[in-house]
């Protein structure tokens, strides 16, 4: 089996992707045992099996209407499944996304900038000019100008790893409802 036909496949494989990964196997493993059959019985050329089979787009579409057709079943089982997964994925994702990136992105962001306000309060205090748009404040203790840097590398570390972490969270809460739509697509 040449490159061409290893193309076709992989592009039947893509117009396929709706389709469970099982079905989709099946259907991949189908056409190539066609092919490798006109190859070997028949001796046609790869273009000549290709130009029988036809363009991948239309065919995998003939494939996937068998399919619906095939399964038209309703099922109170699956719709509750789907019902419930795709419910929750929206519902959930309506709030987690947004607020979780938002944060990671601002925590990092202020992780980063915080030890550079540090600096600039520190040379200001070597210099002897005040910066009085930098300073570190717990309540009411104010940090002196010469703690400020300390204070702000640490406070800096801190934020960033907070945003660090939302931002994993966010990563695994995402592959995990991609993991939970490809479970649920291979029970269809």
């Amino acid at each position: 089996m040449d490159k061409k036909m290893h193309d076709y496949l992989n592009q039947i494989d893509r117009y396929l992707k709706p389709m469970a990964a099982a079905e989709r196997a099946d259907i991949i493993n189908e056409i190539k045992s066609e092919m490798l059959e006109l190859e070997a019985q028949k001796g046609m050329s790869a273009e000549e099996i290709l130009e029988r089979l036809g363009e991948p787009r239309e065919l995998a579409k003939a494939y996937m209407g068998e399919a619906i057709v095939k399964n038209n079943t309703f099922s109170l089982r699956k719709f509750s499944t789907m019902f419930a997964f795709y419910g929750l994925a929206g519902f959930t994702g309506m709030f987690i996304l947004p607020i979780f990136s938002v944060l990671s992105v601002g925590l990092m962001f202020c992780g980063a900038i915080a030890p550079v306000a540090g600096i600039v309060k520190f040379l200001g205090f070597l210099v002897g000019i005040e910066v009085p748009w930098v300073m570190f404040q717990f309540g009411t203790y104010t940090a002196p100008a010469y703690v400020v840097f300390p204070l702000s590398v640490v406070t800096g570390v801190l934020l960033f790893a907070a945003g660090w972490g939302l931002w994993k969270l966010m990563i695994r809460y995402i592959r995990t409802v991609s993991l939970g739509k490809r479970k649920l697509q291979q029970q269809e």
